[in-house]
């Protein structure tokens, strides 16, 4: 199975558990065309990075082009960790999700991070702060509280 189909199975069943009626099937499939379209942007993107000119074109009077990056990878990064939060948190058994607690590091982060506390997206965040994927406000990633256990 590829990566798009992945992908959309895992968008069906979302909708599908959560009984979301404003995504359709032609939202799902603008979802995985906009993901497709990202992803050959970047790989043509990264085709130029060993030209001479291409650090020019990303910095100085260009650097509007380093900037669109930048956000758009902090953008691609928070929809990535909301996923990955979901996936992971849905695998967890019921005595999982009762016995781990968020740490403190990643509610703080979180905090600062988003608007709405809690959210769905903010406690994904947090439990990759929590789990050492992700920087909290100390600028460091490392594992912290009950996501910690038996880990060093």
């Amino acid at each position: 199975m590829n990566i798009e189909d992945i992908i959309k199975n895992h968008l069906k069943k979302i909708v599908k558990e959560q009984q979301e009626s404003h995504i359709s099937e032609d939202g799902t499939y603008m979802v995985l065309s906009n993901l497709i379209k990202i992803k050959d942007d970047i790989e043509t993107i990264l085709s130029f990075k060993h030209q001479s000119d291409f650090p020019r074109l990303v910095t100085g009077e260009h650097a509007w082009a380093g900037d669109h990056l930048t956000t758009s990878a902090d953008d691609i990064e928070e929809v990535a960790n909301f996923i990955k939060g979901y996936f992971e948190q849905k695998n967890l058994s019921e005595a999982e999700k009762k016995s781990t607690k968020l740490c403190s590091r990643g509610i703080s982060a979180a905090k600062s991070k988003f608007k709405v506390y809690p959210s769905a997206y903010a406690n994904g965040y947090a439990v990759q702060v929590c789990k050492g994927k992700i920087k909290g406000l100390d600028g460091k990633k490392h594992c912290s509280g009950s996501y910690c256990s038996g880990k060093k």
